[in-house]
């Protein structure tokens, strides 16, 4: 594999020196001056080898720096050696101690992000010198390359306004029942949440803490997976089913060479790394997966994601190697997570013979929705987040001496969510988010998210399960399998490939009725939700929103009742704005860092 990447790589350096100095009246067939167009642009590969060489160096040193920090447990320095995977991370998962998590938070924030730093920095520079060479202002419009559109900033914005009065209600039910557990003088009813105790490093998605803020405890939404057991499923079987998901809407089967070729359970004996993907060999013939598959609900939605992407690889194996992709690039993974919408609802599994029993429990369907919106609607604000600061970044618009304070502005402003204890520019907390030191776009996630709910309802409507405003066919009830008119629809969208702009994909899929990124979907989708805590927030006088410092680095210590290390936000603290005791504070946390260096 990676000498054929490597291969590859040289090829697209080769062609992009062949095809750079054509011009549009060079090339008078549209479709072909996309191509050249799409060839044209092949990112940091257009650096000089020595630049290139020097790129490529300062990722994998920043990749060394995050894969080999390690941390000791909380209150047993003996016990260290703990890697993000799976240690801290089940530790973030499981426990509710929140000195715990406050030490393992801010040891992996420590241990990571400050020691990149002046490698990202000049990342930065050589990013925006490849974009240059691609005749591109800045890195950010490289990486908004893809989506064609010059208003993709605008574009996500818009989106983002229309999630945010539903994150807002799921965000100050979430801080109530936090505040039951941790208690008042840990968290007040107008503060944004603390990073460190939503059950992941990042706070990207909150479902590591379901248990303890799940609406109705007694009321456990399903999980079939002893029945599959009992029915004697495999993991051939979930991946069988997913196929017969296609074939059910008139869409292709997975070739015969399919299964012979993919690797779908962990093999004895033999080290496999177990991410589930999905491959497409290139040749329009050889199309693999590669998963470690058990026998479970979870696996059985996500074989039928990893088939979706099967599924639009043979759609586009027509087209010129150029145009066989996704229509943007978070299109593979909206296109997977739309049929998993359908996959898991009671209507599916029924049909499956899984749920015998009747499933219309309004309680059990809250908890079903709360449930994927501590997912899905969690995590947008920070996908959003992650790249509105490197675009900033690579914009210049940010200098280097404002990064990390930028961050938690930006952080505070679209998530409510601040660090749990004093930040200052002697860190750099985005690099230990690892799509920073690997320097991978991430948008496409944000953008993936909001697509799939698009998608999923455009294809309910043509299956006729769904019509807007309809409040007794739900959007979250839908299921497409079977639905003719639907797999037409969506194997018309999927055939396109990249061949077509993207906001032309959604117009074939939705009859003309859209054409732009829309968050429309994904309300109508968690609408009963929506209202339930609309109703529960006002049933329990909880502040919707929250109260954020909106210059972080002028005023962040005195706007938190922290210690230096160890402490916490709250309401607004009896400290002034002192420059003297700013001073002394800052100065107490670079002697700390420099202690412990």
């Amino acid at each position: 594999m990676l000498s054929a990447q490597t291969e590859y790589s040289h090829f697209q350096r080769a062609v992009w020196d062949l095809l750079k100095g054509l011009s549009r009246e060079d090339v008078v067939d549209p479709d072909l001056w996309r191509q050249v167009r799409l060839l044209s642009v092949v990112g940091p590969a257009a650096l000089p080898v020595d630049k290139l060489d020097r790129y490529n160096r300062l990722i994998n040193d920043m990749l060394a720096i995050y894969n080999g920090a390690t941390v000791c447990a909380h209150r047993d320095p003996f016990r260290c050696g703990l890697h993000l995977d799976p240690d801290i991370t089940q530790l973030m998962s499981r426990s509710r101690d929140w000195d715990e998590l406050d030490h393992l938070w801010t040891e992996w924030h420590r241990l990571t992000g400050p020691r990149m730093k002046p490698l990202f920095e000049e990342v930065v520079e050589l990013s925006n010198t490849a974009a240059n060479l691609n005749n591109l202002s800045d890195a950010a419009e490289l990486w908004m390359f893809p989506y064609e559109s010059a208003t993709l900033r605008f574009e996500v914005e818009n989106a983002w306004d229309e999630v945010r009065p539903l994150y807002e209600q799921l965000h100050a039910y979430v801080r109530r029942k936090l505040r039951d557990l941790y208690g008042p003088d840990k968290i007040s009813r107008h503060a944004p949440l603390p990073a460190h105790i939503l059950g992941n490093m990042w706070a990207q998605t909150w479902s590591n803490i379901l248990d303890v803020t799940l609406p109705y405890p007694g009321k456990h939404f399903l999980d079939v997976t002893p029945q599959m057991i009992e029915q004697g499923y495999t993991p051939v079987t979930l991946f069988q089913l997913a196929d017969q998901f296609f074939v059910s809407m008139n869409l292709s089967a997975a070739p015969t060479s399919f299964w012979s070729g993919s690797l779908l359970e962990e093999v004895e004996g033999r080290p496999i790394v177990c991410q589930p993907s999905a491959w497409d060999f290139c040749n329009g013939k050889d199309y693999r997966i590669k998963m470690c598959a058990r026998v479970n609900l979870k696996d059985f939605v996500t074989a039928h994601h990893e088939m979706a992407h099967i599924q639009y690889f043979l759609q586009y194996r027509h087209l010129p190697k150029v145009f066989r992709d996704g229509a943007n690039p978070g299109f593979h993974e909206a296109v997977g997570e739309a049929i998993a919408l359908s996959v898991a609802t009671p209507r599916h599994l029924r049909s499956l013979g899984l749920l015998r029993s009747s499933y219309d429990d309004s309680a059990q369907d809250i908890n079903f929705l709360f449930a994927l919106a501590l997912d899905k609607v969690a995590f947008l604000p920070f996908a959003l987040t992650l790249d509105r600061w490197r675009w900033d970044v690579f914009h210049g618009s940010l200098p280097k001496e404002r990064y990390n304070c930028h961050w938690w502005r930006l952080r505070e402003e679209y998530s409510g969510i601040k660090p749990p204890v004093l930040r200052s520019e002697v860190d750099f907390d985005p690099g230990s988010k690892y799509h920073v030191p690997a320097n991978v776009p991430y948008i496409r996630y944000f953008i993936g998210t909001v697509l799939q709910f698009q998608i999923h309802r455009a294809l309910c409507i043509k299956a006729g399960q769904y019509t807007p405003g309809d409040v007794h066919h739900p959007l979250h009830k839908c299921d497409i399998h079977g639905s003719k008119a639907a797999g037409e629809a969506l194997g018309n969208m999927m055939a396109l490939g990249a061949s077509r702009p993207w906001h032309e994909a959604i117009q074939v899929l939705t009859d003309g009725r859209e054409d732009k990124l829309s968050a429309s979907a994904l309300r109508d989708y968690f609408r009963p939700l929506e209202e339930w805590l609309r109703q529960e927030n006002l049933r329990t006088q909880e502040p919707i929103g929250w109260s954020y410092d909106g210059d972080y680095c002028k005023q962040s210590i005195e706007t938190a009742g922290l210690q230096v290390y160890g402490g916490y936000y709250n309401t607004a603290s009896s400290w002034t704005s002192s420059p003297a005791k700013i001073v002394l504070m800052l100065s107490l946390q670079l002697a700390f860092v420099a202690f412990f260096d």
